[in-house]
């Protein structure tokens, strides 16, 4: 079950993700799948920390304020970039500085509701920011953004429809 508040039973529920802004993380498939072969570690979904795992989306080229309907009803909104963080050390202590602009997004939680597996998600590109949103890295930190965009450029631009997975 998903809330404003995030996801029922959420693993990485800790004081600083406890915000409606940051309510969910959200990764695409595509550039975990490419993480993973770059770095040669095994990386499921949720492996990086992500909520929820998208498949044909590109969360990663998107701009804040746009929006996930999902099937179903349920609604997100993009708020920021999801910066690597601690979460990251026990896969590989470089992934905090060669991951930013390639792990995710926040989104927030405009119409709660249930998620499953395989459900259709709708993306309405209603954002004014900058498109792809991205995010400075830290200093002697390494920006994924090009990387990120190379691996989604094959998608439509324009998605009508795409597969979720958590």
């Amino acid at each position: 079950m998903l809330s404003i508040h995030g996801l029922e039973g959420d693993g990485h529920d800790h004081e600083k993700h406890r915000t409606p802004i940051q309510a969910l993380s959200l990764l695409d498939l595509e550039v975990l799948e490419a993480i993973a072969d770059e770095s040669g570690i095994p990386l499921p979904p949720g492996a990086l920390g992500e909520n929820l795992t998208v498949e044909g989306v590109g969360v990663q080229l998107l701009a804040a304020g746009d929006r996930l309907i999902i099937e179903g009803g349920v609604e997100l909104q993009v708020t920021r970039v999801r910066p690597p963080c601690y979460v990251l050390d026990p896969l590989s202590p470089n992934f905090k500085k060669t991951l930013w602009n390639r792990v995710g997004m926040y989104a927030s939680v405009i119409t709660p509701g249930t998620l499953a597996v395989g459900q259709t998600i709708t993306v309405d590109r209603c954002g004014t920011g900058a498109r792809p949103l991205v995010r400075q890295p830290k200093e002697g930190c390494v920006d994924g953004g090009d990387f990120a965009r190379r691996i989604l450029r094959e998608l439509p631009s324009h998605p009508a429809s795409n597969g979720a997975s958590s």
